[in-house]
């Protein structure tokens, strides 16, 4: 009925069943986070944006800032910058019309060169979709769970799209 031969086996075997229960009780408080996250709707936002901005960023690599035409390759960063600001249309938030690569100085030191920013969206994508986006610039949209999921499977796979184009270049 023993199942150790000495104190010392006695010992390793404690100390075993012990690091086997804390390995158990880590996986499944694991599980359990990546539960939480996947239905979290601040996290979802967070990680749709990310990957959002990280595609346009990839969509628009080499081309110039949208406001004031700055090429990228003395030192500004890039970002994802949105023509109506994802604060004035949550229903904008995702739309590719209105995330475009700007320069750190046009979106964070100039509040987005708005005035600029449209001159070169409409020579990007027209005017009539220019005015579409000023038509909803209040418009307002709770994004659910499952909308977010889709948003963030949707830019995973254009993501990787991207880069397989890009190494086959």
């Amino acid at each position: 009925m023993q199942t150790t031969c000495s104190m010392e086996c006695a010992i390793k075997y404690a100390k075993q069943l012990r690091d086997k229960r804390e390995a158990t009780k880590k996986a499944e408080a694991r599980k359990a986070l990546r539960e939480y996250k996947k239905n979290d709707k601040p996290i979802l936002l967070q990680l749709a944006q990310k990957l959002v901005n990280q595609y346009i960023r990839l969509r628009d690599k080499g081309l110039p800032c949208i406001s004031c035409g700055h090429n990228f390759n003395n030192g500004r960063q890039e970002h994802a910058g949105h023509y109506i600001a994802r604060s004035k249309s949550s229903l904008l938030r995702f739309d590719e019309r209105n995330i475009n690569t700007q320069c750190n100085i046009c979106n964070d030191h100039l509040s987005g060169n708005v005035a600029e920013y449209r001159v070169g969206l409409i020579k990007k994508i027209g005017l009539k979709e220019v005015e579409f986006l000023e038509d909803n610039k209040t418009a307002l949209k709770t994004w659910t769970v499952e909308e977010l999921q889709a948003v963030i499977s949707t830019y995973r796979k254009k993501i990787k799209e991207i880069k397989i184009k890009g190494e086959g270049l």
